[in-house]
């Protein structure tokens, strides 16, 4: 396949990196050109927890500030990642991760609202936790193998660890408040990989409270221990 062929592929509606690449242009611009439409979808603890406006665990999945880099950007790793682990996995379960990665950040971005003040009011673009999960889970997936990261042969290790410095760095140089999500979307991300997606842990919860209850019911049985007897007595 040539490169003309794959940037198609990529752009393509009905690949998820080409959805995942206009639901950012769009959600961002139209937030961008309305104020009352950007309070409403971005991710404001205060928000959630005083107004209790729960969409917005959701919302900003796919919203980026309306600059040119965060765009761009956003479109390229959306593209390239979002196409390459629909093959992997499939359209749904990227799907599934995608949102499932950033509820769960979200959810732990508004319990740390609690504790501090400063995250408490601060506005989250979530689609920076969107592609950071992406970026990662691509990397740890070819673990060990080999993909070139513009024009520099990297390992998929060190590509995940690239797209981790990006969030750590902003952390360390600007303010740690302005990454929570991305920091809680790193480390849900690499769980997921690992296979420990809110469905499995599900079902392993079930299956020691099955275990358990097991342990109840037959709490109350003891081992009767049998009496030796000589075999010529079951001879007639």
């Amino acid at each position: 396949m040539s490169f003309a062929d794959e940037v198609k592929r990529w752009v393509s509606p009905r690949s998820v990196g080409g959805q995942m690449a206009l639901l950012l242009v769009v959600t961002s611009i139209v937030a961008a050109a309305s104020r009352p439409v950007m309070e409403q979808v971005v991710l404001r603890p205060a928000d959630v927890l005083q107004q209790f406006k729960l969409w917005q665990l959701v919302s900003p999945t796919f919203l980026v500030p309306p600059s040119p880099l965060s765009l761009i950007f956003g479109l390229i790793i959306l593209l390239q990642t979002g196409s390459w682990l629909e093959a992997q996995w499939g359209r749904p379960k990227v799907w599934l991760f995608v949102f499932g990665v950033n509820v769960l950040a979200n959810v732990g971005t508004v319990l740390v609202g609690l504790l501090s003040r400063s995250v408490f009011a601060t506005p989250f673009f979530g689609g920076y936790t969107t592609i950071e999960a992406l970026w990662i889970a691509q990397g740890l997936i070819i673990g060990p193998g080999r993909l070139n990261w513009f024009g520099f042969p990297v390992s998929g290790y060190a590509f995940a660890a690239i797209g981790a410095a990006f969030t750590l760095l902003a952390g360390v140089t600007g303010s740690w408040v302005g990454v929570v999500p991305q920091l809680f979307g790193i480390a849900i991300t690499i769980l997921w990989v690992q296979g420990y997606t809110p469905s499995q842990l599900l079902l392993r919860l079930r299956s020691r409270a099955l275990e358990r209850d097991l342990r109840k019911r037959s709490s109350h049985l003891s081992v009767v221990k049998g009496q030796k007897k000589d075999r010529d007595s079951y001879l007639n």
